[in-house]
């Protein structure tokens, strides 16, 4: 065990002193609306598909939400505007420096939120709710080994409590 943990903290520090103080440009007042953009023209093309009509009523299942894809993606290209006009007239624009360091390790946290979402209805509630506590205390470098075991009894204790005690179905 202690072998596997240190190959894994020299895979992880290899990878760290890479990228250990890098930083990258992110323009904030622009990123975000080029992605609501985005969001709203999935939306546009996702609607037939998703919510169907009664032919014949002037207001339909699409007319509400239409209409705020219609106000997200006006604004969108307002604020889109905006920033390519101060950008035309070199004015500063907002700039926000990001570690990538601590990007990839918010990044990594949240696949291991989406892989316990994901495997939650296939290995149910405990077993993928042990292998998400002990992933996450190996990501954070943990090694004292009790707090593994605790991790493990605890993800099957509170299991147990809420089926047999509460009487409540768990995935």
């Amino acid at each position: 065990m202690n072998h596997l943990f240190a190959q894994l903290n020299a895979a992880i520090d290899r990878f760290s002193t890479k990228w250990e103080g890098r930083q990258v440009r992110f323009y904030p007042s622009l990123v975000g609306p080029v992605l609501f953009l985005a969001a709203g023209a999935a939306g546009y093309i996702l609607m037939p598909s998703q919510v169907k009509i009664q032919e014949g009523t002037a207001t339909t299942a699409r007319t509400f939400p239409s209409l705020m894809l219609t106000l997200i993606i006006v604004c969108s290209v307002v604020l889109i505007l905006q920033e390519v006009i101060k950008i035309v007239r070199k004015q500063p624009i907002e700039v926000v420096m990001l570690d990538v360091m601590t990007e990839i390790r918010a990044i990594i946290i949240l696949v291991l939120l989406l892989l316990y979402a994901l495997l939650i209805p296939i290995l149910g509630f405990i077993v993928t709710s042990a292998l998400f506590g002990l992933a996450m205390l190996a990501f954070f470098r943990v090694k004292k080994w009790w707090y593994y075991l605790i991790v493990a009894v605890s993800a099957l204790v509170i299991g147990l409590l809420f089926q047999v005690v509460l009487n409540v179905r768990l995935p």
